[in-house]
């Protein structure tokens, strides 16, 4: 069997296991499999399960004097597979179809770390089993989670982790099929937003003279924005670190345009950079957000049932940029409710992590661009930040090293949806690329 089969079947196992951290489920069974994979291919390897999700650190060192050292972040944990009924395939079995692999997790983040896996076991077996740096495997198993205790798995071993480069979780093509390099992402504040405004549903005659929950709650949503949908908070936008020239620059060489987002998301609603007259790339890739996303209250069954409900509660996240933080955040859209006096509506934060962006001018950033381009035959598409979020702020803090983003995904790999897939192709290509990084560091 090549080690590329190999791997898939490592693939395969790890897609087995539904290791969905919103649930606590499964974990340490994943993360076992991880960390014996790696000892198998000669590690040095610590398992650790102090905390809910067992933090896996695998450490291959070569022989040469003051080599440089490349960290491989990934992550074990997945999302949830549902709704069960909207994927083609059992989303826990590891399917093959039309050049493709289906399953929960098979990009975001098994299959990747499953490619990285085959490119270090690759190149040991092509070169005599040395390699020209040090290659250092972060795994966690909370990243869908806002890395719950990574920082603490950090602070732990921080006296024997070190970077020159960090490859971050994953990434891909766009939907041109150029591959994509990103340097940061989004950071993120989740909250709910809950109200009480009686001890029970009341008759909903008393709506001349009562207010309901679902009105306040209602109000105090429709408070944080402007009618152009700006954020509407005091001092919400104070710390924003603003971009560079060069990332500004970056941005605009992007394909997106207005009418290919409108016509790839069937969107109806006008876009908020419309409204305000401001950059469409500009602001999805550098400013910060607030998104509801859910809203609960009153009846919602067949018919009508006409009354005032008495609580309602509404789950709400902050996309943050660098420099924002998540807790001084929530407290200026705490203090905001309080002066616009909706003191009743309670804040209560669930999840929170800062955004980071690399300085994509940085060698060793450079060194992953030239990498792509020489095997892709191609410039990649250089992209500073992300609009999604991850834990780059917490991994560069400990290890002070720039971070790039590349995997195997395409436009349509539907990670955290049904029918999650990545194309056997790209699979490889990444696996090619990583064996090419490695060799780049020959002296």
């Amino acid at each position: 069997m090549s080690i590329r089969s190999q791997y898939i079947s490592l693939l395969e196992q790890l897609v087995a296991i539904p290791s969905v951290s919103a649930k606590k489920e499964n974990l340490p069974e994943a993360a076992q499999i991880i960390a014996d994979a790696f000892q198998r291919l000669g590690a040095q390897v610590t398992y650790d399960d102090t905390y809910f999700a067992p933090f896996i650190l695998a450490q291959f060192t070569s022989q040469v004097p003051n080599a440089k050292t490349l960290v491989i972040y990934n992550h074990y944990d997945v999302q949830p597979a549902e709704p069960l009924s909207a994927w083609q395939s059992d989303p826990w079995t590891l399917t093959a179809r039309d050049g493709k692999l289906y399953g929960r997790g098979v990009d975001d983040d098994k299959g990747n770390l499953t490619a990285r896996l085959s490119a270090v076991a690759e190149y040991l077996l092509e070169n005599n089993n040395q390699l020209p740096i040090n290659i250092t495997f972060i795994v966690e198993g909370s990243e869908e989670t806002a890395s719950r205790h990574l920082k603490d798995y950090l602070d732990k071993y921080k006296d024997h982790i070190s970077a020159d480069l960090v490859i971050w979780e994953s990434g891909g093509k766009n939907d041109q099929e150029n591959i994509e390099i990103f340097g940061g992402n989004k950071g993120i504040v989740t909250f709910d937003l809950s109200v009480t405004t009686a001890a029970s549903d009341l008759h909903s005659s008393l709506a001349a003279v009562v207010d309901s929950a679902a009105m306040r709650l209602s109000r105090a949503i429709a408070s944080l924005f402007d009618e152009n949908g700006n954020i509407a908070i005091p001092h919400f936008y104070d710390e924003v670190l603003p971009p560079n020239e060069r990332e500004k620059e970056l941005i605009q060489k992007l394909p997106l345009t207005r009418e290919t987002l409108i016509a790839q998301h069937g969107l109806k609603a006008p876009l908020y950079s419309d409204l305000s007259h401001s950059d469409l790339k500009e602001t999805l890739y550098f400013q910060p957000t607030i998104n509801i996303e859910g809203i609960i209250s009153g009846y919602n069954g067949v018919g009508v049932k006409t009354i005032l409900p008495a609580q309602a509660t509404a789950k709400l996240e902050s996309r943050l940029v660098p420099n924002m933080s998540p807790d001084l955040t929530l407290k200026r859209i705490s203090d905001h409710l309080q002066a616009k006096g909706l003191s009743d509506v309670v804040v209560t934060k669930t999840l929170g992590q800062p955004g980071y962006r690399s300085d994509m001018s940085d060698p060793e950033i450079l060194r992953v661009i030239d990498v792509a381009a020489d095997y892709y035959h191609v410039t990649p598409v250089v992209i500073p930040t992300s609009p999604g979020t991850g834990p780059m702020a917490i991994i560069h803090e400990a290890l002070h090293a720039p971070i790039a983003s590349l995997g195997i995904g395409y436009a349509h790999t539907l990670d955290h949806a049904p029918n999650e897939n990545v194309r056997l192709s790209d699979y490889d290509q990444h696996i090619d690329v990583i064996k090419s990084l490695i060799h780049n560091y020959r002296v």
